[in-house]
């Protein structure tokens, strides 16, 4: 048996000697849309929770239209011009609309990787900006959450007549869902406001897939509802990239309706636990770096038993992709010594050095990449070279009847017991 696994731009193999069984845990399938651009149409005038765009816009507004960056897969490059062609319809000239990339606290992009992510087309008709979270001047004070978080936006984002957020809905670890009030926060909030948000990971009721009584998602709608944003386009994928639907309308109730298609989607049941898992973050963009590809590992790891063996393939072509992830795993011993640091001064970058060794100490993970073997070591990770080899090596020592799972695309996939399958809020 031969698998492959998405790796960057490209993909590895491994193959399996006969009389090894391994199972496929995957997302359910859906049909792509055999429309996009039309199902994105249709979403603009049919929207969820507001009326339709054309109406919520007039003549000499200036709209402020906020896109993923280079780190996330949305397909900004096929809803962008059916957007932008909406909102012409409706009287908006292209001078008076302008991109933001979400960046949050990431780092900047290139023009190239700017112009993948909105296409030629669009990148020709209007101008294009990167969020700064670091740059206080260009931030302005929206408020204070109950939770005592200061919420700073970008300032060109906040002085735009009509904003509109747009992105992909898919679990996220902290946050429930990705998508939605995200675009906003952290998508262009300041540094501060972002790292107060982050260190709420430390309350484990910050889990994929639960948004009521997630403290982190009540924290980021709550911030939203500060600057109460005009009008929201998400989409949802299928694991392989295609578009599956299109949600549009009010930034929290069409996003609710996006997330119930994930969870129908995503979530891959399985009976018991497994003694080693084989996956693949997904590739590009989920396998960037660490930061990003770690979201993967982590779902892959739901469906291992405690000791387990997760190999793992992620380029990683930027790195760590956060400076104190990489300070953080050279200064820290453990996750224990990382969660004290964190509890004392929470560090961006560092939470996700913490979360890795958490997982590393948890779990064996052999990780396929092009990362400096030391460094995967002191992630508390194993370096694999030579994948091959490794699932040889690993495949001698595996347990009489010991049972083993393929999941093709874990920043997809969440494994979840049969018996304890999710719905949205849980």
């Amino acid at each position: 048996m031969e698998l492959l696994f998405r790796y960057g731009e490209g993909t590895r193999s491994l193959r399996l000697a006969d009389g090894f069984r391994c199972e496929a845990l995957a997302a359910n399938h859906q049909a792509s849309l055999e429309d996009p651009e039309g199902a994105v149409r249709a979403a603009l005038r049919n929207p969820i929770g507001t009326p339709p765009l054309s109406k919520l816009v007039n003549v000499g507004e200036r709209v402020a239209i906020v896109v993923n960056d280079i780190t996330r897969l949305v397909h900004s490059e096929i809803f962008l011009p059916v957007l932008i062609n909406e909102l012409n319809s409706a009287g908006i000239p292209d001078r008076d609309m302008f991109i933001v990339f979400a960046l949050g606290i990431h780092r900047r992009q290139s023009l190239a990787e700017q112009r993948r992510i909105v296409g030629e087309q669009v990148a020709r008709r209007m101008a294009l900006f990167d969020h700064d979270g670091y740059d206080r001047k260009n931030l302005v004070r929206a408020g204070r959450t109950s939770r005592g978080n200061e919420v700073w936006i970008n300032r060109r984002v906040h002085e735009a007549d009509r904003v509109i957020l747009t992105g992909e809905i898919i679990y996220h670890l902290i946050a429930g869902y990705s998508g939605g009030r995200k675009g906003l926060v952290p998508g262009v909030a300041g540094a501060e406001t972002i790292t107060f948000n982050h260190k709420l990971i430390l309350d484990p009721r910050c889990r994929a897939g639960k948004l009521d009584g997630n403290p982190a998602h009540e924290d980021l709608l709550e911030a939203a509802r500060m600057f109460d944003p005009d009008f929201l386009l998400n989409v949802v994928l299928s694991p392989t990239g295609e578009l599956v639907q299109v949600v549009a309308g009010h930034y929290e109730q069409a996003h609710r309706a996006g997330c119930k298609t994930a969870d129908q989607m995503y979530q891959a049941p399985f009976d018991e636990p497994y003694d080693m898992v084989l996956a693949s973050a997904g590739g590009f963009p989920f396998d960037i770096d660490l930061r990003q590809a770690h979201k993967g590992m982590e779902n892959a790891a739901r469906a291992l038993r405690p000791g387990g063996t997760l190999i793992y393939f992620a380029e990683c072509r930027d790195g760590a992709g956060h400076p104190a992830f990489e300070d953080w795993v050279t200064r820290f011993a453990n996750s224990s010594e990382m969660e004290h640091a964190l509890r004392s001064q929470f560090i961006v970058g560092g939470h996700k050095a913490y979360w890795v060794a958490r997982l590393g100490e948890r779990v064996r993970i052999l990780l396929v990449s092009g990362l400096p073997e030391p460094f995967v070591r002191r992630c508390h990770l194993h370096p694999a070279p030579d994948p091959q080899s490794a699932i040889e090596r690993e495949l001698e020592k595996m347990p009489k009847g010991g049972r083993m799972a393929y999941i093709p695309h874990a920043g997809f996939t969440l494994p979840v017991p049969a018996c304890e399958r999710m719905a949205l809020g849980d």
